[in-house]
């Protein structure tokens, strides 16, 4: 999968689909935005999976949530824990989340953030956390930096709207980000998962 991501003042976007040997199993189209005028964010975001497509648009007021909208409609799945009306309130969209943890490092990197994401259909928490206090070296050709990068670890922890028996398994996602200093600004340069006896890695260019 190669995702884009841009950032135009106070406006976000990105497009992601899949390429190389991935088309020939399954091919996956997707983009979103992010839309901010002073404290109303409105997102939206489209995906096409073979021939099952989504569009979801969620209005946003002073990080509450005032309009959610699935086109086709969600199907209404059992055993989901369910989203309270407190739980729809100081929250922000995927790509605002994003955006802020892992675009918005300036100066000095932080690895001490959290933030309430909602995404159409569930409400979790995205922590980042210290991952190692030394910076490290990645050895690879894919990779355009070529300091030394400094590390944080992103977890997931569900809140609402997801079924009860994913719970144990959602709670144990995570991915370590590796961060790299350019001009005043720490971006994210590699990103790496274990996943039982798979090591996924992602490497991204400025």
């Amino acid at each position: 999968m190669e995702m884009n991501f841009v950032k135009k003042n106070n406006n976000f976007s990105v497009e992601g689909h899949s390429k190389g040997l991935l088309d020939i199993f399954v091919q996956v189209e997707a983009n979103g935005e992010t839309i901010t005028n002073n404290d109303k964010v409105d997102y939206k975001f489209h995906y096409q999976k073979k021939s099952k497509e989504r569009t979801t648009l969620i209005s946003f007021q002073n990080q509450q949530v005032v309009k959610n909208i699935a086109v086709p409609p969600r199907s209404v799945a059992k055993n989901i824990i369910p989203i309270k009306k407190e739980d729809l309130v100081n929250v922000v969209d995927p790509l605002s989340s994003v955006d802020y943890l892992l675009f918005n490092q300036k100066n000095n990197l932080s690895c001490n953030k959290q933030i309430k994401v909602f995404d159409g259909s569930e409400v979790y928490l995205l922590s980042l956390s210290l991952l190692e206090t030394k910076s490290k070296k990645i050895q690879s050709s894919k990779l355009s930096y070529q300091g030394s990068l400094s590390s944080c670890r992103l977890s997931y922890k569900t809140i609402s709207g997801h079924e009860k028996k994913d719970e144990k398994k959602l709670n144990k996602m995570y991915v370590d980000i590796y961060f790299g200093k350019t001009n005043k600004d720490y971006i994210p340069y590699y990103l790496t998962n274990k996943s039982g006896l798979v090591t996924l890695k992602m490497f991204l260019r400025n």
